[in-house]
């Protein structure tokens, strides 16, 4: 995949450019060495959120720009949830820049899913099923929690607690015990103190 950026990077104006994938990490990037993997992670992060709130609201965002003074932001829209993000001078080609995305997506797509099949899928689907099956017993306290999260931060729980389900599920096994780490990666998607405090307040 890093080899499909870097020809995007080759372009006129284009600064940079990475991918984010559905599961909140940068699956690739070609980013100047001046942006780091936490400054780059959280504007994925950002975009992500923004893609996913235009989607519920039925508005379909496939393609975005975002024009600053000093840079352009374009991003495409990838399967699964992933993000095709390019960071460019305000005057670049962006015919230039949209054929050549166009032409490259669905490889960067093939690239993307190529890297994340399992090894041993037969080994690893009865621990997944084992592990789905108990997060399914702690289904009315992930309720409670997500009530909580509506109450806090509105109609945009729904897409947070599903992702951070998904991150919690695979870092840690499932349980009552361990539900401090998921309400610790809540926290740090509401990412405001007097949002998180009112948010603990309604959990407990």
């Amino acid at each position: 995949m890093n080899s499909l950026l870097q020809e995007i990077t080759t372009l006129p104006g284009v600064f940079g450019c990475f991918v984010y994938s559905g599961e909140r990490q940068i699956a690739a990037s070609k980013m100047p060495p001046i942006f780091q993997n936490n400054n780059i992670k959280a504007i994925g992060n950002l975009l992500s959120r923004t893609v996913q709130v235009g989607n519920m609201a039925k508005l379909d965002f496939k393609e975005i720009e975002i024009k600053y003074k000093e840079s352009l932001l374009i991003i495409k829209a990838l399967a699964d949830q992933a993000l095709l993000i390019l960071i460019c001078e305000p005057s670049a080609n962006k015919s230039m820049i949209a054929m050549t995305i166009k032409m490259l997506a669905g490889d960067i797509e093939t690239a993307m899913a190529q890297s994340m099949k399992p090894t041993a899928a037969a080994n690893n689907q009865p621990k997944q099923s084992k592990k789905s099956n108990t997060i399914k017993k702690l289904i009315p306290t992930l309720k409670r929690i997500k009530k909580a999260l509506v109450i806090t931060i509105g109609p945009i729980a729904g897409p947070v607690i599903k992702d951070s389900i998904e991150i919690w599920a695979k870092q840690n096994k499932p349980s009552l015990s361990s539900l401090p780490a998921l309400t610790k990666l809540l926290c740090k998607e509401i990412d405001n103190e007097e949002l998180e405090q009112k948010f603990m307040a309604e959990i407990k």
